[in-house]
């Protein structure tokens, strides 16, 4: 007999077919409910998909799934930029001949990779933070032109542009007049100067002010999204999405006419235009403006943290620096504050560094107390320890930061190692304590000058003394050795981390006379401080630390 389902020969009083499995009933046909018209064709035999056709299907999967994630790859948001710690920082120095200040560069230790010959180091700022060299380049000005060096000093890129802004992905913006273009590394035009404002490149697109108002072109010079915006973020696109106002002039800092949102990298808007001020995405989050206060939404522009503060940044390390009533803290992504407001005088800066101050009022002579200065993390870690040498911090760049110290732009590393300028090599925590062994020094060499002063009128047949020893105190009657005109610190020759000594200069001695001498105050070894001298006349000169003191030496 045969099976009524695939037309397989089935053996009598089977009961399934072997081909198929189909049920069958003593006469070999579908039991009763599952029997077919008598007039019913007998169907052909089922046929196995064949291998070929197996991995037809497959391709034809894998390559759905590969063009999927092609897909989102060409269209997957840019990740933000992050500036880099550049290895490599602008000074002031000396020109060669010593008579103008110019600018050079040094390592994170201090050490000169480019001489002072500069006549000033491009400063500009991406997502907020300082930038000088970016990607080996650094921009640098002479007679009143702007090129670029790399990092070996080396111009290779001539001074011939009117402003420069830093090489980010490969292209740098310039300035002729008012007009920007770009270059590439080689100093090649890659779009020609014909913009009245632009930004820098981010993830291949850059804002432009052209005819119409802002928009965003490529690496061409072609705009791939209409300039038809009142103001657009020059730090571009971040986390997908770029900050655009559309009505009113728009700073990204200030309060102004118009609202401001967000578009995509197609133009459209990813979150419509409905804030008075907006920044860049940073971590997912963006700072907004409402009716003067400032809070944060997430890219799909939800407010996750309620407009409440007078001020804020970007996040950086999970954190933000924000402001409420002239008092400062910081906050996590879900608003909670981490340092409390006015729990330090924060200074905000972008960047997970913060400068700040507190009042010290140990000291009995300053009424009231006096400011320190330090660099401290967004969740409350001291990376340098507070300081009265520092009354502010003005710039932050990399694993340094940048101070007047003593009237001098000062470059100090975050490890509080002073990098520049006189007391180069002295250490924050010392170099205080060292300044105040200053005022101790020159007292002291006063004291000196009176005491070489009494003895020559005591002693006149000796005149001055080469000996600290003679002028201290006597154990009875002073005599020539012990003339009782000094206290015994004094006469030990080291007082207050200074090491004093006195020398009869050659030619200045008759018949055992010594007419004249020469007085000598030096840092001890390890601190830091100018040098003191004096002789007869009694005129303090002084010389920057590790310079030698001499009676030509400017005078205090």
């Amino acid at each position: 007999m045969f099976c009524p389902e695939c037309g397989s020969s089935v053996a009598e009083g089977k009961a399934f077919c072997g081909r198929c499995g189909a049920r069958l009933n003593a006469a070999g046909e579908r039991p009763a409910a599952q029997a077919a018209p008598a007039d019913a064709p007998a169907p052909a035999p089922a046929r196995p998909i064949s291998l070929r056709r197996k991995l037809t299907y497959a391709l034809v999967v894998l390559l759905a799934a590969l063009g999927g994630v092609a897909w989102w790859w060409i269209h997957r948001p840019a990740p933000a930029y992050k500036v880099q710690d550049p290895g490599i920082y602008p000074f002031q120095g000396l020109s060669a001949d010593g008579t103008t200040v110019k600018w050079g560069f040094i390592d994170a230790e201090g050490k000169v990779l480019v001489q002072p010959v500069w006549d000033a180091a491009d400063v500009t700022t991406v997502l907020g933070q300082t930038v000088y060299c970016n990607e080996g380049f650094c921009g640098v000005l002479k007679d009143g032109k702007w090129g670029f060096i790399d990092t070996s000093g080396k111009l290779v890129i001539p001074n011939q542009f009117d402003a420069v802004g830093p090489f980010i992905e490969g292209l740098a913006r310039v300035h002729l007049g008012n007009q920007i273009g770009y270059i590439d590394k080689t100093g090649q035009y890659v779009i020609n100067p014909q913009f009245s404002g632009g930004g820098d490149f981010h993830g291949g697109l850059a804002a432009a002010n052209g005819a119409g108002g802002w928009g965003f072109i490529n690496r061409a010079g072609a705009f791939v999204i209409k300039p038809r915006f009142a103001a657009a973020s020059t730090d571009g696109f971040s986390d997908g999405l770029a900050g655009v106002c559309t009505t009113g002039e728009q700073s990204f800092l200030g309060v102004a006419p118009g609202k401001c949102g967000y578009i995509d990298r197609t133009g459209n808007f990813a979150v419509k235009p409905q804030f008075n001020s907006v920044s860049p995405f940073s971590e997912g989050m963006a700072a907004i403006q409402i009716d003067n206060k400032w809070g944060y939404i997430n890219t799909s522009g939800n407010i996750v943290i309620n407009p409440q503060f007078d001020s804020t940044t970007m996040f950086s390390g999970g954190l933000a620096v924000v402001s409420v009533a002239g008092k400062t803290g910081t906050i996590d992504k879900r608003g909670r504050y981490v340092l409390n407001p006015g729990q330090y005088d924060l200074q905000p800066r972008e960047g997970v560094l913060q400068p700040f101050s507190r009042k010290n009022l140990s000291n009995p002579f300053i009424p009231g107390g006096y400011l320190e200065t330090g660099l401290i993390s967004r969740n409350g870690t001291w990376e340098v320890m507070p300081t009265k040498l520092i009354n502010g911090i003005p710039i932050i760049l990399g694993s340094v930061f940048y101070t007047n110290l003593e009237g001098r732009l000062t470059v100090i590393s975050v490890g509080s190692k002073v990098l520049t300028g006189p007391y180069k090599g002295a250490m924050l925590n010392t170099l205080a304590q060292d300044l105040d062994n200053e005022t101790s020094a020159i007292q002291s060499m006063r004291t000196l000058i009176a005491a070489e002063a009494g003895y020559s009128g005591t002693y006149p047949a000796k005149g001055f003394t080469a000996s600290i020893s003679a002028l201290g105190p006597a154990q009875g009657a002073p005599d020539e050795n012990h003339a009782g005109l000094i206290a015994s610190d004094m006469a030990a020759g080291t007082k207050d981390n200074y090491q004093f000594a006195i020398t009869i200069p050659e030619g200045t001695s008759t018949g055992g006379i010594n007419f004249n001498y020469f007085l000598l105050a030096k840092p001890a070894a390890g601190h830091a401080g100018r040098s003191f001298c004096a002789d007869s006349s009694g005129t303090v000169h002084y010389a920057a630390p590790g310079e030698e003191c001499a009676t030509t030496s400017p005078a205090l």
